[in-house]
């Protein structure tokens, strides 16, 4: 029993001794020297560098030192780290390589791979380009590039981030590939910004996309967020949408594109588009697609456009749609326009606010039915005064932030509503100083009035709210904000006349409009965005080094023939 626990003790020493060996052998950093350290006949620097990457071990860190290097084409098919602590600049790519890039990822033995800190300049080809790969990182990289600043090509868990993409034909190029965060980027003055195509599960947040033809192009795409990113001043769209599913465009200021601030073609299945700042474009948002099944467009901010939302001559419809509790108003053309259809007379769509509570202060085009969101304005008492957007009777709290002016007693209080309701607090003494005068809202392109009145001893005990009126446009001097009248007007309170585009009832105390139209769906086949699986085989425990695996088996072999010894001896002694 002895010697067996004693063998026991050993080869559990063993074990531990090649763990320790495993862990001890560690990567190392090896330093690409100035371009002048370099000058073995025969080889061009692009070739001396290359052997310098080809002898590294899996982990290891190759950082350059050199301030500039040119025309290097390195390919990648280890896990390494790749990187520059002083901005290195490389200049073209080996124009004498087929591949065309300065650095080439390739394969699955080259899964794990960083490149982070360069200045890359190539008139030949891509900045970089990732292959046929997984778990890749490339940060902190000023590239411009012939074609594209980033290329990736069949391969899966990759993020870009923090770099700055200018001047090249497409800043990010991915397709055929999957799990991907592109986040923190600049790409500005390309032709494309970022383009995805056959694409599966991409987030792309927070960049700056400024001064290309298009922002961000999709095209056969399937899960893809789009949140909080700046998209300005592009030459095409914006966002531009071509047989997509399931894509999230949140929380993103698209602004002062030429044409589109968002167009979608052909499929557009599950878009959910919410709590956007859009305007400035020529169109803030054009429909054009052929299957708009389960499209969701609520908590948008449509202004100053020419056309706030525009349905082209492919759009059909879909009874699955929300287009709901947006503020499109104060767009130059219509909020929103049905255009050269064939296949609707009318078109329904939900409560929305307009900038009036009147169907012909709403600048819709005559073919759309929708709700006309409502604007109360109410004193709460205590110098406190409520503007309430609301719809049949119900505060509109998923509006998106909307712009309301005070105005009494020789103050102005501008303030945005937070969940529909915007409170202007004038002091606790105002309704007793201003107890008979009016208070004035100016909301969308409508003014609101309502009369101040004090009770001493019971200011917001039990007392009723008053309400306000609104006043039209008028040509001779009590209208609204409409053209040829003398300002704003000074009418009294009341109803804003119903009649108009929509058939409507607009009574200002309740704050309710209804509408009704014709709507219909018509069937188009559905070609998915194809999903691309690239195999994980990354094992629970994997030895990649073969220095380290020559150390394990060294340690084993001497392991066993210690073992021997000991049981060789035991077996003589005990005879």
């Amino acid at each position: 029993m002895k010697n067996k626990n004693n063998v026991f003790i050993i080869l559990l020493f063993i074990v531990l001794i090649a763990v320790m060996s495993i862990n001890t052998v560690s990567a190392k950093t090896i330093n690409i020297n100035d371009a002048s350290s370099y000058n073995e006949t025969g080889l061009s620097l692009s070739d001396q560098i290359q052997k310098i990457i080809d002898k590294a071990s899996v982990g290891d860190t190759i950082n350059f030192l050199g301030s500039f290097y040119e025309d290097l084409t390195l390919t990648i098919n280890k896990k390494i780290n790749i990187i520059s602590n002083s901005g290195t600049i490389i200049s073209n790519s080996d124009n004498s390589n087929i591949l065309k890039t300065i650095f080439f990822i390739n394969g699955s033995s080259a899964s794990g791979t960083t490149i982070s800190g360069f200045n890359l300049d190539n008139d030949n080809g891509n900045g970089i380009t990732v292959n046929n790969t997984r778990n890749i990182k490339i940060s902190k990289n000023n590239i411009s590039a012939k074609n594209s600043g980033v290329s990736v090509e069949k391969s899966s868990n990759v993020t870009i981030n923090n770099n700055n993409i200018t001047k090249s034909d497409e800043g990010i190029s991915i397709t055929d590939s999957n799990k991907l965060d592109i986040e923190n980027n600049k790409l500005d003055n390309n032709n494309e910004g970022l383009s995805l195509e056959n694409t599966n599960d991409a987030d792309i947040e927070n960049n700056v996309i400024t001064n290309n033809d298009n922002g961000i192009s999709l095209k056969n795409t399937n899960k893809t967020d789009i949140t909080n990113n700046k998209v300005y001043n592009n030459k095409q769209s914006g966002i531009y949408s071509y047989k997509t599913r399931y894509t999230q465009i949140k929380y993103n200021n698209i602004k002062n594109n030429e044409k589109y601030g968002i167009l979608t073609e052909d499929i557009l299945t599950n878009l959910v588009l919410t709590h956007n700042n859009i305007s400035g474009n020529y169109y803030g948002v054009r429909l054009n697609s052929i299957d708009n099944s389960y499209l969701t467009m609520k908590t948008n901010s449509i202004n100053q456009n020419v056309e706030g939302i525009s349905f082209g001559p492919d759009y059909i419809d879909s009874k699955t749609k929300d287009i709901s509790s947006n503020d499109i108003s104060s767009n130059s053309g219509k909020d929103v326009e049905l255009r050269d259809s064939n296949y609707y007379e009318t078109l329904e769509i939900g409560p929305n606010w307009y900038g009036a509570n009147v169907d012909y202060l709403a600048n819709i085009c005559p073919k759309l039915r929708s709700g006309l969101i409502q604007f109360n304005l109410k004193s709460a008492g205590n110098g406190l005064y409520m503007g309430i957007f609301s719809y049949n009777g119900q505060t509109m709290s998923d509006l998106p932030p909307i712009s309301v002016i005070f105005m009494a007693g020789g103050q102005r209080i501008e303030i945005n509503t937070v969940n529909g309701v915007a409170i202007a607090n004038f002091g606790k003494d105002f309704d007793k100083n201003q107890a008979g005068s009016i208070l004035n809202a100016i909301a969308g392109v409508q003014r609101f009035q309502t009369g101040i009145t004090y009770t001493e001893n019971n200011n917001n005990n039990g007392k009723t709210p008053t309400n306000g009126g609104n006043n039209g446009p008028g040509n001779g001097g009590n209208g609204g904000l409409g053209n040829g009248g003398n300002g704003l007007g000074d009418n009294g309170e009341g109803s804003g006349p119903p009649g108009g585009l929509n058939p409507s009832s607009n009574k200002l105390s309740e704050g309710t409009s209804s509408s009704s139209g014709v709507s219909s769906a018509a069937k188009s086949s559905i070609q998915q965005a194809k999903v691309i699986d690239i195999d994980d085989d990354e094992s629970l425990f994997k030895i990649e080094d073969s220095q380290i695996l020559g150390i394990f088996i060294i340690v084993l072999l001497l392991g066993s023939i210690i073992v021997g010894y000991i049981l060789k001896r035991d077996k003589k002694i005990s005879f």
